[in-house]
């Protein structure tokens, strides 16, 4: 391949739209062996049929030219893999061939399960999958341009009104609170009746013996929830952290992208809006 043609396939696959998309992933190694050079792709070589198997639902970063993954097992650069990939958020099937482009270590906070984040370069995707591909990539990144839009539109609602946004938050935790209470107290008033009318029928007791076995039986049933629920806390709380780690990590390293795309004279546009908004905001704020 000459250097132009290295340089506009690496232009290309830097200014392709990205998304991480849920995705069922069927991939599996191509021995060189197997490939035949009769008929060509992109690559020169035709693909075996495919015997993959189903691997479990993926986090995957794809984009038109390419997908990175994480995987249990190590891939060596240049291996071509055949890849049948089920995109869960529009149920579409993408059948292609791939070749690797990298193999590296996986983010610490990704499942243990998978230990290396492989990178794939599409080699005999068809037209027509390119054009389905493009499509939902294109309308994915729509969806989230949205979502990122209302998002910046309420953040800057609320710098500009600090006050009324905070009193609004605090208002809205206040009636969630009291809806909870209240409906917490609704759901212990009908579990003690029931326990009530329960005791009385089958042990014949009076108010204060049946009183008192409601709350002993009510306190043990207490005691059990809390039990396994504080079990179980721990371990929530670690997967939470995790994937709020994995969230900042794989937003850092969008924003990353984002900025080694952009030229010197874009970098320093960036930098200068940033600073002047910012001392705008401070000094009419304060």
């Amino acid at each position: 391949m000459s250097l132009t043609a290295t340089q506009t396939q690496h232009h290309n696959r830097r200014l392709a739209l990205r998304i991480y998309e849920q995705v069922n992933l069927f991939y599996q190694a191509i021995p060189d062996g197997e490939l035949s050079a009769h008929t060509t792709g992109r690559a020169g070589r035709v693909l075996p049929p495919s015997s993959s198997v189903e691997n479990d639902t993926l986090q995957a970063n794809i984009s038109a030219n390419g997908m990175s993954f994480t995987a249990k097992e190590r891939m060596l650069t240049g291996d071509y893999l055949l890849l049948r990939i089920l995109l869960l958020s529009s149920m579409t099937t993408i059948s292609t061939c791939g070749q690797v482009v990298y193999c590296k270590p996986s983010n610490p906070y990704e499942d243990n399960r998978y230990p290396h984040t492989v990178g794939i370069r599409f080699v005999n995707l068809s037209e027509a999958d390119s054009a389905l591909l493009r499509r939902h990539v294109d309308r994915r990144n729509k969806q989230e341009m949205t979502i990122k839009a209302l998002t910046a539109a309420l953040l800057l609602t609320a710098l500009a009104m600090p006050d009324l946004a905070w009193a609004l938050l605090l208002g809205l935790l206040h009636h969630l609170w009291e809806i909870a209470l209240h409906v917490a107290h609704l759901l212990f008033e009908y579990l003690e009746m029931g326990l009530d009318h329960m005791v009385e029928h089958l042990l014949h007791t009076g108010t204060h013996e049946t009183q008192v076995i409601v709350f002993y039986t009510i306190v043990t049933l207490a005691s059990v929830v809390a039990y396994f629920v504080g079990r179980r806390i721990p371990a929530a709380g670690k997967r939470w952290l995790n994937k709020l780690l994995l969230f900042a990590l794989r937003k850092k390293s969008s924003y990353g992208y984002f900025w080694e795309q952009q030229s010197g004279l874009d970098k320093l546009k960036i930098v200068g809006i940033s600073a002047t908004a910012i001392t705008a905001y401070l000094y009419l704020a304060f």
